[in-house]
């Protein structure tokens, strides 16, 4: 098969790849573009068509590039640029090609992968690179054969793959190491620019019921917690907070700017733990953490404290973050603005739910048996539903009043409203609740779907104390709920370790990894240990396997050195084979005329077969590798009947 076909076929499925990993970042109209002068390309390569003349290509080239550059700026720099990418592949597609062109479609092609790592962070580019990788460097081996060889045969291009697949290999530590020692800066080259999935609608500052039912909708990762220090609490207990409301609109909370002073409160007592967040882009700039946040660590950018002992960021999460945080669990919130500010109650609302909440363990003084009986209340008089149908400016009126059906928001705004009407300070709470615990890599994964909003109560001496009104979710919403089984954890933990060691890699890493390096290498005073008269069995296992190793790689060496490759190192390990001494500077014509004074038939056979080889090595005759084969095999069965003199 020719060299050059195959060298074809690689490029084209290495620009297939790169054209998918950047498509969503480019005009569906330079994609399409490319697709089909990719196709075309191909169909006339096979057919042997005549391109059109490279001026003409050219020019239709560089007036597209010109139309692409109207209008730049920063915010679609990055479409453009890949746009004049792809305008020069399809040129280059369908113009009349030769080993140099082919050279720089290859070049292009890489740079189609450079810019797709630019906004491609998770483990499915990481497949994609490594696969592209062997398509450039095996379709350059095989480019680079066409310029010596017009064909090939069937084991020589298996022995070309096996080298393509081999540099691969011998590629990837080099790439580990300069991804891991070259310097990280803590800013990022192109802001704006996220890697990853699209960023959804989060906890803003505001919060509806429609809002509510989007995110809970949604089965896809929100984010991935890293458990690093301290007990895990009970799964029920995990409230990952987000944002804390104060005032109830026309069915919406939202959070005000407040000019109070903020109170300046000993922490309560309580465990601390730490842990890291790997936080999906969700168009807000809300943190999530457990309990009172202590010390964040986020990548790149500084964290604040907010409203309630929550989390945010300076800007809106668009892109992947990882941030470390130390958490200390607590039983209640100490305030840090005066509570009376969670007092006030829409007149759309109280009048409505004035009896109502009355009527609600009237005697009750007590704030926090007030809240129990009113969470007791929403659990046994209402049902939990996704799409409740609750209508009107103020739904969750019509919620109570009707014994309606809903889900989160609906209970903890009822829950709240209630209570302050009784003249109790009560907030919503908005963020996640659970997650599914991973013991691969000892992580949480918490999805949109967690999503959740609960209620905190405040008492003078206690502080906020945290309640759940919402009553457990029926079965039929259960059996929606997305859950992963043994397979699909061990993917997701791949997933999380890319994201850990690749996304997430950073300075700090790179110094940690470097003292540990060091310190594995220097000097160390020896510890005492008490006398063994045998080795560890880890050790014994290590030296095994690297002997074995050791074994199998020199025996494999040998193997392929004294192995004969081409047609005439094949001829001449037969005659040795038969007992024919050949001096290492014989050519094969001397060898085959050596031969033929002691067997002119077997040298005669010989001569010819060589003529043939040296005619298509050297003079690019229409010789096939099958002929060569067959004169090879003949000559084999000559040389059994005959002995050397």
């Amino acid at each position: 098969m020719p060299p050059l076909r195959i060298a074809r076929y690689l490029l084209f499925i290495s620009l297939v790849l790169g054209l998918i990993s950047v498509a969503k970042e480019v005009t569906p109209v330079y994609t399409l573009l490319t697709l089909g002068s990719l196709v075309t390309s191909l169909w006339m390569e096979e057919k042997g068509f005549t391109f059109p003349p490279n001026y003409l290509v050219t020019g239709a080239a560089a007036i597209l590039i010109l139309f692409n550059l109207h209008g730049i700026h920063w915010q679609v720099f990055f479409n453009r640029v890949m746009g004049i990418l792809f305008i020069l592949i399809s040129a280059k597609l369908l113009s009349t090609k030769k080993v140099r062109d082919y050279l720089q479609l290859y070049l292009l092609s890489l740079l189609l992968m450079a810019g797709a790592a630019v906004v491609r962070w998770g483990m499915e580019f990481g497949f994609l690179l490594a696969a592209n990788i062997f398509l450039l460097l095996t379709g350059l081996i095989f480019l680079f054969a066409s310029t010596e060889r017009k064909t090939i045969s069937s084991k020589e291009t298996q022995t070309l793959f096996l080298w393509g697949g081999i540099m691969s290999l011998a590629l990837l530590p080099s790439t580990l190491l300069f991804f891991l020692i070259l310097p990280r800066p803590s800013f990022t080259l192109t802001p704006g620019w996220s890697g990853g999935k699209t960023a959804r609608s989060g906890f803003g500052e505001k919060i509806s019921p429609g809002s509510v039912e989007m995110i809970k909708g949604d089965p896809s990762v929100a984010m991935r917690v890293e458990w690093l220090k301290g007990s895990r609490p009970p799964q029920d207990k995990l409230y990952w907070r987000g944002k804390v409301y104060i005032e109830y609109r026309h069915g919406v909370w939202a959070v005000p700017r407040l000019r109070e002073k903020p109170l300046h409160l000993a922490l309560p007592r309580g465990k601390d733990v730490v842990y890291r967040i790997f936080l999906e882009p969700h168009q807000s700039n809300a943190l999530f953490a457990l309990g009172i946040p202590r010390a964040v660590a986020l990548k790149g950018s500084k964290a604040a404290i907010g409203l309630g002992y929550t989390l945010h960021a300076l800007s809106p999460i668009t892109q992947r973050v990882s941030y470390i945080t130390r958490s200390r669990l607590v039983e209640a919130y100490p305030p840090i603005i005066p509570p009376n500010q969670f007092l006030r109650v829409p007149s759309g609302a109280k009048g409505p739910l004035q009896h109502l909440a009355q009527s609600i363990a009237s005697k009750e003084k007590d704030p926090l048996a007030l809240a129990r009986a009113v969470e007791r209340y929403l659990k046994t008089n209402h049902e939990y539903s996704f799409h409740p149908g609750s209508k009107g400016p103020y739904p969750v009126v019509s919620f109570l009043l009707n014994k309606g059906k809903g889900h989160c928001e609906y209970f903890a705004t009822s829950m709240v409203l209630l209570l302050r009407i009784r003249g109790v300070p009560a907030r919503i709470v908005a963020g996640f609740h659970g997650g599914e615990w991973n013991q691969l890599g000892n992580y949480y994964i918490v999805r949109n779907s967690d999503a959740h909003t609960w209620v905190e109560v405040y008492k003078k001496g206690s502080g906020w104390v945290p309640f759940d009104p919402t009553p457990p979710l029926p079965p039929e919403v259960l059996s929606t709920t997305k859950r992963l089984g043994a397979v699909g954890r061990f993917l997701d933990y791949l997933r999380f370790q890319w994201y850990h060691w690749v996304v997430s890699y950073s300075i700090e890493k790179q110094t940690q990894l470097l003292k540990k390096t060091l310190a594995f290498f220097s000097p160390s005073p020896p510890k005492p240990r008490m006398p063994s008269s045998t080795p560890p069995k880890t050790t014994v296992v290590m030296i095994l396997t690297a002997g074995v190793c050791i074994l199998f790689l020199y025996r494999f060496a040998t193997w392929w050195r004294k192995k004969p490759h081409t047609w005439g190192e094949k001829l001449v390990k037969i005659l040795q084979d038969h007992g024919f001494p050949i001096e290492a500077s014989e050519t094969l014509l001397e060898i085959a005329q050596k031969v033929g004074q002691g067997n002119p038939t077997l040298g005669e056979k010989i001569k010819k077969a060589v003529e043939l080889y040296y005619w298509k090595e050297y003079g690019g005759g229409d010789v096939s590798s099958q002929t060569l084969d067959t004169m090879l095999q003949e000559i084999r069965v000559l040389l059994k009947k005959a002995s050397p003199r």
